[in-house]
């Protein structure tokens, strides 16, 4: 019987800044451009990033499609 590991959020937020969603950098999601202004922190149930957009200057809060970015950590490599 396999029975799937939880992983702490703390180690969700870890992994997802490793991909390259940590302040300053820029990404594109949604269909809109976004620059981080934070590091990625646990949000309910998920984990969340601050952002800004050329669209919405307003710092406001994303959340990131955590089962995509850390379910499939063998898709996506390290970013340096």
């Amino acid at each position: 019987m396999n029975h799937a590991t939880k992983k702490s959020a703390a180690e969700d937020c870890a992994r997802i800044k490793d991909l390259g969603y940590g302040a300053s950098r820029h990404i594109r999601m949604y269909g809109q451009q976004f620059q981080i202004l934070s590091d990625p922190v646990p949000d309910g149930n998920g984990v969340s990033v601050q952002v800004t957009s050329v669209a919405e200057p307003t710092k406001r809060t994303l959340r990131l499609p955590t089962s995509i970015l850390v379910g499939f950590k063998d898709f996506f490599p390290k970013v340096a």
